[in-house]
């Protein structure tokens, strides 16, 4: 086989990868070494066909979707390795599509070292937040070194999402799995509050809520921030779906937020009102 040709095959393996890859097919393997190196960020280096398993399935577990823009891709070719450039974009599995254009751009540039016609190295050079959702790193490059701006930043996004009826795990995204959640009330008659455990409590609640209940007015008339505390008031009329009745009361939201996720939670709001309307 010649250069050119050998280097056409090579690339036509490529980009056969590719597309294995975005329509989750594990044949891929069968163009890797046994011995197959692996580089990815955060990850690290694996070594065998069962390392490459096991990233997609950590991988996998953060990605609804993934396409890449095969047919844009640019390559570089210096012996048995080739360079390939190009765009890529998805879902989170929090619901976040990406790129946005303007903070993440779905760029990325792949090396894979060939043994023949199989892959014996491949790494991968990437930003792994795809989403863009490292709040406090996004804003040390973008000239917004205060904790404060971070915080409001969650903060506005929390309400954001809430209000555009978003994916209940794109609320939860904003939130540390190790989270301090509580709404104070009687927890006997209202299904919706109450200590909420984790991403997954954070999107039960998002999700019990939309249930039960059906927004009149809501009002933020403040937001408050204070370093990586954050306090929103306002006041918010609702209907309970199952009794008909309206919930009437004032609110403050307390947010703590530490490395652009929020860490603790609470909501105050007149308890025995929501209770008699439940």
């Amino acid at each position: 086989m010649t250069g050119n040709t050998l280097d056409a095959a090579r690339i036509a393996i490529i980009k056969a990868y590719f597309a294995k890859i975005d329509r989750g097919d594990a044949s891929y393997l069968d163009d890797v070494t046994d011995d197959v190196e692996l580089f990815f960020p955060k990850f690290g280096t694996g070594r065998g066909k069962a390392d490459l398993i096991l990233f997609g399935k950590r991988l996998g577990r953060d990605l609804q979707s993934l396409a890449h823009d095969i047919d844009g891709f640019s390559y570089i070719v210096s012996g048995n390795t080739i360079v390939v450039e190009g765009r890529e974009s998805g879902v989170t599995a929090a619901g976040i599509a990406w790129p946005d254009g303007e903070i993440s751009q779905g760029r990325f540039c792949n090396v894979f070292d060939f043994q023949g016609l199989k892959m014996r190295r491949i790494a991968i050079y990437v930003d792994p937040d795809f989403a863009s959702t490292h709040a406090d790193r996004i804003h040390l490059l973008r000239g917004k070194v205060g904790p404060g701006d971070t915080t409001r930043a969650v903060v506005e996004r929390y309400f954001e999402l809430l209000s555009t009826g978003a994916d209940a795990r794109a609320v939860a995204a904003l939130f540390s799995e190790a989270v301090d959640w509580v709404i104070a009330g009687d927890t006997a008659r209202v299904s919706w509050i109450g200590r909420k455990v984790g991403r997954a409590g954070v999107a039960s609640f998002v999700t019990q809520l939309r249930e039960a209940i059906e927004s009149v007015r809501f009002e933020r008339k403040a937001l408050l921030v204070d370093g990586h505390r954050a306090v929103a008031i306002g006041e918010l009329v609702s209907r309970v779906k199952a009794t008909g009745r309206l919930i009437e009361t004032e609110f403050a939201f307390d947010f703590t937020v530490e490395e652009g996720l929020v860490t603790r939670f609470r909501m105050f709001e007149d308890s025995v009102a929501v209770a008699a309307a439940a």
